[in-house]
């Protein structure tokens, strides 16, 4: 009889195989939370999960390339890509179906009113008007609530200034 050794060496070459030929896009207008995650199958551990390049949610808005990595037991690795695309197309909402007209004699200064937002939450009006406002008769204050993704709302305002309160009449001393 007589023996022999022989060594068996396993080395695993081979790359995992995508499940997907291509990942759809992910669109939403405020955020992107975990998608489920895509998977690739390797030839020697099965179904591999993908590894993704950025962290969730993803609420930047345009278009943020994911690229999920799929790595084996042996350092094998492939990548694949997916598009997140986030668009805003949504205005804010005035908090107020109506903004109330201020009346004053002299002078008016407003606060601004707000509206609420999909994404961003509570928006502050802006306007161009100069504050207080003295002129007689009725100015219209346009308010803007802009969400900064470049969906803008207008609201108006009346302000009326009636001044109808007499002046005082001075008596003057006889100085002679």
């Amino acid at each position: 009889t007589s023996t022999q050794t022989q060594n068996v060496i396993i080395n695993d070459v081979t790359l995992p195989v995508l499940d997907a030929a291509s990942l759809s896009d992910l669109t939403d207008e405020c955020q992107v939370n975990m998608p489920t995650i895509p998977t690739a199958t390797d030839n020697c551990a099965g179904s591999i999960n993908g590894t993704p390049s950025v962290t969730f949610p993803i609420t930047a808005q345009g278009t943020t390339t994911v690229t999920w990595t799929f790595t084996d037991a042996n350092g094998n690795f492939v990548t694949q890509d997916q598009n997140v695309i986030i668009t805003d197309v949504t205005a804010p909402a005035p908090d107020l179906a109506t903004l109330q007209t201020v009346t004053d004699e002299c002078s008016v200064t407003l606060t601004a009113p707000s509206a609420t937002d999909n994404c961003n939450g509570t928006i502050t009006g802006t306007t161009t008007t100069s504050f207080p406002i003295t002129t007689q008769g009725t100015t219209t204050v346009t308010w803007t609530y802009d969400d900064g993704n470049g969906n803008t709302t207008t609201q108006d305002q009346m302000v009326t200034i009636d001044d109808v309160t007499a002046p005082n009449s001075v008596v003057l001393a006889d100085l002679t």
